[in-house]
């Protein structure tokens, strides 16, 4: 069979909403860091007694971590997801405001059991089992130009998932390519 590449991704649409959230979160971390830094001190010069030391140490640990903290979590405001279906995988992975990769899942052919449109009877169903967790994987809530929303639910190494994509039809018709069986929902052609 012959080899397939096909890689899409999913921008933020709306990032205005994202910067300021991503300012907020940069100032909050900027000042816990310079007040950990100056409790430290505070702790290391003025402090007296085995109460004073152990507040001004939880008060340096607590800005210590929040800082870290926001400082880490900024970059989640500008997120975009990419699709990369090769040959026989499905690979997704998340991407943090154009930094850093993360490699979400790994899914095989074989392992997807069906696909589908968002908002289906059968997705509808698939959603109401209790054995089955939903991962939505994309940062936006309306569909992109020429993308619709398309589910594909699959036994992944964690589970059974219900993974919700952004794409276009395409990515949908590279990886039918090359299942061996129907997978499609019963109403996928079905006008909605």
């Amino acid at each position: 069979m012959k080899e397939v590449f096909y890689e899409e991704s999913v921008e933020m649409r709306n990032q205005k909403s994202a910067k300021p959230k991503f300012m907020i979160f940069t100032v909050c971390g900027v000042a816990s860091a310079v007040f950990a830094v100056f409790s430290f001190f505070n702790t290391i010069f003025f402090a007296q007694g085995l109460a004073g030391i152990l507040i001004s140490l939880v008060i340096t640990v607590l800005m210590a971590a929040s800082a870290i903290f926001l400082m880490t979590k900024r970059h989640g405001f500008y997120l975009s997801y990419d699709y990369t279906f090769v040959t026989d995988e499905l690979r997704i992975s998340k991407v943090l405001h154009d930094r850093k990769r993360k490699h979400l899942y790994s899914v095989s052919t074989d392992r997807i059991i069906q696909i589908g449109r968002l908002g289906s009877d059968s997705y509808e169903k698939l959603k109401k089992s209790p054995d089955v967790k939903e991962d939505i994987l994309t940062p936006n809530i309306e569909a992109g130009e020429d993308k619709e929303f398309y589910y594909i639910f699959a036994s992944t190494n964690v589970g059974k998932r219900l993974l919700i994509l952004e794409c276009r039809l395409q990515l949908i018709a590279n990886i039918i390519r090359f299942m061996n069986r129907n997978v499609l929902e019963t109403e996928f052609n079905r006008k909605q």
